[in-house]
């Protein structure tokens, strides 16, 4: 999908869909008065800045995919293409798009407590008006809630995805976010989590971006990081991978026969 022109409003604020493009301008600006000055090195690392800017804003649109649906990463998430799947912290529904036009039969619960302030208009309102773009507001059910402490029954989803969400939480957080997912999933669901990856791209977008999920998971490592509090909180890791700014994780729950 086209990313800078896209049907959704996902809501996403300037500084982190444009933000690149008024850096690009304050160098260009400040490469114009150095040039003037005839401090021609300095307007060269100035235009510099104007190009890192320009591609970053290119990656943001393009490689991040920030104004569409989340891609799905792996085709052996809910492979049997229909059921209930949970969205734990669901935001403005990227993921949730993602599930509904990906698996047309599943039906989603898109769980959020609503607080992300990068998100204008973060409300269930925003989330069921990409659904209704996808043509599939009617497949949605949306609640308030916790990814700590979910409000819903054991083995309550054949599914769950979470995207770019758990990572937001510390340490204690994540543990409890994890375990809970394991407590609502039925056994032999799929679980996909993905997470922001200080890769490549994510350094050279936003090079703070690129440290986030280290700090709460003590330090380097951070994939198998991520695989291990997996494993410690019940589930299989059956598929890992990568795409730009992101790692993901498939899961599975353990079915019954497999536990004792």
């Amino acid at each position: 999908m086209h990313s800078l022109i896209s049907p959704f409003d996902f809501g996403y604020t300037w500084p982190w869909t444009y933000g690149h493009l008024l850096l690009a301008l304050v160098f260009a600006s400040a490469a114009a008065l150095a040039w003037r000055f005839k401090a021609r090195r300095t307007a060269l690392v100035l235009a510099a800045g104007i190009v890192w800017a320009l591609a970053a804003f290119l990656v943001v649109q393009y490689g991040f995919r920030i104004n569409a649906p989340v891609a799905l990463p792996t085709a052996r998430f809910l492979e049997q293409g229909t059921g209930r799947v949970l969205d734990m912290g669901s935001g403005s529904g990227r993921a949730t798009v993602m599930v509904l036009t990906e698996r047309p039969k599943a039906r989603v619960v898109a769980l959020d407590n609503w607080s992300a302030d990068y998100i204008a208009g973060n409300s269930p309102r925003l989330l069921l008006a990409n659904a209704a773009v996808a043509g599939a507001a009617d497949r949605v059910e949306v609640t308030t809630g916790d990814m700590r402490t979910l409000p819903f029954e054991d083995g309550s989803f054949d599914g769950i995805v979470s995207t770019y969400a758990i990572d937001h939480l510390d340490s204690e957080g994540i543990t409890k976010a994890l375990a809970e997912a394991s407590r609502v999933l039925k056994p032999e669901g799929t679980f996909l989590l993905m997470v922001i990856n200080g890769d490549g791209w994510m350094l050279f977008m936003n090079p703070l971006l690129g440290l986030h999920g280290i700090r709460v998971l003590h330090g380097g490592g951070a994939q198998d990081a991520w695989a291990s509090r997996l494993t410690d909180a019940g589930f299989d890791v059956i598929e890992r991978g990568r795409a730009p700014g992101t790692a993901y994780f498939l899961a599975r729950k353990p079915g019954g026969s497999e536990r004792e």
